[in-house]
């Protein structure tokens, strides 16, 4: 009865097509973006700090960060 409800078990079909993947640029655009939104987040969040402080030439190091941050991604 077994036999009769699954024929084809344990049998390698070879006439199904092979899915070819295409998620590599995908993955790749979604973990450049995830850097892009922590580095984004981390500079902001250093840049504000350096205002609260007072302190303008850290502000300044970090805003041409900030600018080459968005230069290097398009933003």
């Amino acid at each position: 009865m077994y036999e009769k409800q699954y024929p084809n078990e344990g049998a390698v079909l070879f006439n199904q097509p092979e899915e070819k993947s295409s998620y590599g640029p995908m993955a790749e655009q979604v973990l450049n973006e995830a850097i892009f939104q922590f580095q984004r987040k981390k500079l902001m969040e250093q840049i504000d700090e350096a205002l609260a402080a007072g302190d303008k030439p850290l502000f300044f190091k970090l805003s041409a960060q900030y600018n080459d941050l968005l230069k290097k991604y398009g933003a």
